[in-house]
């Protein structure tokens, strides 16, 4: 209770408006999680990743392996001199605000993984383990930074970079940086068995970087063309409780104008709709698809998504 109060007492020093109060407010969680999901980041580096030659993909795979010949240079500060030419180039096509949230997510995550570093314990066990418990932590961490409209720098600018110099798609760009790497993490190392832990350490920290934004929940679209709307519409407000957008639709061989229902749901209720729908028309035809965001009435509001 005192510290609500002294926050007020405090805010009203300054005669700050509740717009200002809330973008302050909003700049602190923001540096909160940005410090949370760099510390996870560093740790996950120190403890299970670098201890084990592990180099996933990524400037961190990179830093990892010139540490190996350089261990007088550590890893986070190769990491800090990789993003900076970046940082720079890729300014205009990464905006002002994630820009900076860049620069603070590297770092705080290059700092972090060199001054813990002598202070955590390193993994010596089974190496698919590390690659396990790593590539999650790591997910986990780079997944919280994302969340604050931040980053921890890396291979997704320069592949941006190369998307825009060369035309080869982003996803085929981060692909091949992230092979070269691992590829040469098994060259360095002299171990065959180092490319594998570091596939799966990646595998694992992409799911985890998922998970990280948006949780356990995940969501569906059902698209679904009846001959009687009406009925459906209705099953699916009183057995659902979700709301449902009418589009008219004529069919591409018969010509014929067809109502298509669209409803968003949680995956736990894609069973149930496709019951209560097949059950009030079973000729009805229905695409269910994924959706990676829902925000709106009955799911997240646009506050909870940022």
């Amino acid at each position: 209770m005192w510290m609500r109060c002294s926050r007020v007492n405090w805010m009203s020093l300054f005669g700050l408006t509740l717009e200002q109060k809330n973008k302050i407010r909003d700049l602190l969680k923001d540096l909160v999680g940005v410090l949370v999901g760099s510390i996870i980041y560093a740790v996950s580096i120190d403890i299970f990743i670098q201890p084990n030659h592990i180099a996933p993909g990524g400037f961190i795979g990179i830093a990892i392996i010139l540490n190996h010949f350089v261990p007088q240079l550590k890893v986070g500060l190769f990491t800090i001199i990789m993003n900076i030419p970046l940082l720079i180039v890729g300014l205009k096509r990464i905006g002002m605000r994630f820009f900076f949230g860049t620069i603070l997510g590297t770092i705080l995550s290059s700092i972090f993984i060199d001054i813990l570093a002598p202070f955590l314990p390193q993994f010596q066990g089974e190496p698919m383990l590390a690659a396990l418990y790593g590539g999650f932590l790591m997910g986990a961490g780079i997944g919280i930074v994302f969340r604050f409209y931040a980053s921890t720098g890396g291979s997704d600018l320069l592949a941006q970079i190369i998307y825009d110099i060369t035309g080869l798609p982003f996803g085929q760009s981060l692909m091949l940086i992230d092979v070269v790497i691992i590829i040469m993490s098994g060259i360095v190392f002299k171990d065959i068995n180092v490319p594998l832990y570091s596939i799966i350490a990646e595998l694992v920290s992409n799911y985890a970087v998922d998970l990280a934004q948006e949780g356990f929940i995940s969501y569906r679209v059902a698209f679904i063309i009846t001959e009687h709307p009406d009925r459906i519409k209705k099953v699916i407000f009183d057995e659902i409780g979700r709301g449902v957008t009418e589009v008219e639709v004529r069919g591409g061989f018969t010509g014929e104008g067809k109502t298509m229902l669209m409803v968003a749901v949680l995956h736990t209720e894609v069973m149930k709709i496709k019951r209560v729908v097949l059950e009030n028309d079973p000729d009805c035809f229905i695409i269910i698809g994924n959706a990676s965001h829902i925000i709106g009435l009955g799911f997240k509001s646009a506050k909870e998504r940022i």
